[in-house]
């Protein structure tokens, strides 16, 4: 009998896949109430010609490539600070990180700044959203103390709205009590 439950599975599973290709070489995938279906290309020749073809076009404006490469060279020097629980000043490690921004920054005039406050996922929201202004408020002071003008960089707070790490321990929540600077578009 149980040998009999085998092959009648066994079976089942053959002609279910026999059904789902067709002679013609289309895959049909129901699912969702629509259907869609994709052809599969059997000619190896056609695939080695394809293959010869390929080019690959940069589709960037020449805007998006700068930015791309600012982006870069900020993670580079230092995008993020981080602060020690229920605190708005950042560690003393975060200002030889925002010395390179404020140098960086200054060298580029053209650019705007953004800072991002964060906070880890302890507390309530409208206290996290404060404390994120406050400690994205301390690095822009900083920064602007170091002469990068005060017009050129904007503060927002994520609160715990936007955690660094998901994880649920000490070392997770250090890591979202942050600011971050990023290049606005």
């Amino acid at each position: 009998m149980n040998i009999l439950l085998k092959f009648a599975f066994i079976c089942f599973l053959i002609v279910n896949l026999i059904s789902c290709t067709s002679q013609n070489g289309k895959v049909v995938v129901e699912g969702a109430g629509g259907e869609v279906s994709s052809s599969i290309e059997e000619d190896d020749k056609a695939i080695n010609e394809d293959n010869n073809n390929i080019s690959i076009e940069d589709d960037l404006s020449e805007t998006a490539k700068i930015n791309k490469i600012l982006n870069e060279k900020l993670v580079e020097v230092g995008d993020r600070v981080f602060f020690d629980y229920d605190q708005s000043s950042f560690k003393k490690e975060g200002i030889e990180t925002l010395k390179r921004q404020a140098r960086f920054l200054i060298a580029n005039q053209n650019i705007t700044v953004t800072i991002e406050g964060h906070c880890d996922a302890r507390g309530t929201r409208e206290y996290n959203l404060a404390l994120g202004e406050r400690r994205a408020y301390s690095v822009k002071s900083f920064l602007t103390s170091l002469g990068v003008e005060d017009s050129r960089i904007s503060i927002i707070s994520f609160g715990k709205e936007k955690l660094q790490s998901l994880e649920n321990n000490e070392k997770a929540w250090a890591q979202s009590r942050t600011a971050i600077t990023t290049i606005n578009p």
